[in-house]
């Protein structure tokens, strides 16, 4: 078996939501030494762990430097948790988001097999289903409703064709919603928050969709034995396998904010174009893998969000 304990790992993407709290696990609880690399468009320094090694970099770059970058710095596993997440801007950008979650992702796994890295976790995303009934498996059809879905198709194929034709070591998770502290999107838990802020008792929501959330110290622990246990070229879905309808999370999120029975808002406006109205993760290809389950429940999970909004000054970084 695999084992990032006490060795080299890079995390790319390291200074953004997923990608610092995974930084904090590596260090505190596998004792490895961790370099983050990260173009800082959307992560942030203050999110970077005090004992982590930093270098701003930006793996659209010429794969040569990345790899000389892991040559250096002798890195074992990788975990690339970069990418252009925010759907609703693809619409606007869809060159910038195919050029960083797929083609850029090529280089990594070309640097990656050029440094002879011993395993790479490459993150991918439940959207690539598009519309599904019921819990979704790996086998579900793939319908991307978006050009960042697209994309994220795009990564998963070459994961899997890159270790059929050089044995590059990868691995594709496919990550469902997750929440937690240090979000650095005005997602749809966020922007309740937010709103609940500034309009207590009042919120403005767009297409009432069925999510399953996952809270993201949980996600990246289960992530680091992925990258231990998994098979390489293989996709993993990873969620809660717990789903709940959009309107009914701002209820919730009303009640633990202290604000009782709010009041929902249909607004045309916020409505998503061809939205995808369920998504629901199937984990059990990856409870075949890893033996990991979530802790956190979707309450704490809110919660723990909800309390570093507070402690932020009740605002977000983005």
């Amino acid at each position: 078996m695999r084992d990032v304990r006490n060795v080299n790992v890079c995390v790319i993407g390291g200074a953004g939501f997923l990608g610092s709290h995974l930084v904090n696990y590596l260090i505190d609880n596998k004792k490895s030494t961790v370099l983050v690399l990260d173009n800082l468009i959307s992560g942030l320094r203050k999110n970077i762990n005090s004992h982590a090694k930093f270098m701003e970099y930006d793996i659209r770059n010429n794969e040569v430097g990345l790899t000389a970058i892991l040559k250096t710095h002798q890195i074992k596993y990788v975990f690339n948790y970069a990418a252009e997440p925010y759907i609703p801007e693809c619409f606007e950008r869809p060159l910038d988001f195919f050029e960083i979650n797929a083609t850029a992702v090529l280089r990594v796994l070309n640097a990656c097999q050029a440094a002879d890295v011993k395993a790479l976790l490459q993150v991918s995303s439940a959207e690539i289903y598009g519309e599904a009934k019921g819990r979704i498996t790996e086998d579900t059809p793939i319908i991307p409703h978006s050009t960042y879905g697209v994309s994220k198709v795009a990564a998963d194929g070459l994961v899997q064709v890159r270790w059929k034709e050089a044995q590059v070591p990868a691995i594709a998770l496919r990550q469902f919603n997750c929440i937690g502290e240090r979000e650095t999107h005005d997602y749809v838990v966020p922007e309740i928050i937010s709103q609940l802020h500034v309009t207590p008792g009042v919120v403005r929501l767009g297409n009432n969709s069925y999510r399953d959330f996952l809270y993201a110290g949980d996600a990246v622990q289960m992530a680091v034995e992925l990258l231990e246990c998994g098979q390489f070229g293989q996709v993993y879905n990873m969620g809660s396998e717990v789903g709940i309808k959009i309107y009914d999370l701002a209820k919730m999120i009303g009640g633990l904010m202290g604000q009782g029975d709010i009041q929902i808002i249909s607004d045309s406006n916020r409505e998503r174009p061809w939205e995808i109205w369920r998504l629901e993760s199937d984990n059990t290809k990856l409870h075949k893998t890893i033996r990991k389950r979530p802790t956190v429940s979707l309450e704490g999970a809110l919660q723990y969000t909800i309390d570093y909004f507070r402690k932020n000054g009740n605002k977000w970084d983005w």
